[in-house]
């Protein structure tokens, strides 16, 4: 089974046997969650796009991708106290 283009993505894609099946971006080893730390280590999305020698439009389409798999997660609290 070859690379999957994720619907409505043109950057993101998951490839069985690259990065573990992880969402990576077409053409590229790089994957969402490579992206997705680097801006949460304060790098700018255009800093990211040339650090990872990949398109800007990726970097946002990772957010993206990011974003719609939080909005589908059910996140269950432990209260403490």
């Amino acid at each position: 089974m070859g690379e999957v283009v994720l619907r409505g993505y043109r950057w993101i894609i998951v490839a069985p046997g690259r990065r573990g099946g992880r969402p990576v971006v077409k053409g590229t080893r790089v994957s969402v969650d490579d992206i997705l730390e680097m801006l949460a280590a304060g790098y700018s999305p255009r800093e990211v796009s040339e650090e990872l020698e990949i398109p800007v439009e990726a970097v946002y389409e990772a957010l993206r991708l990011a974003s719609e798999a939080l909005r589908r997660a059910k996140v269950v609290a432990e209260i403490t106290g």
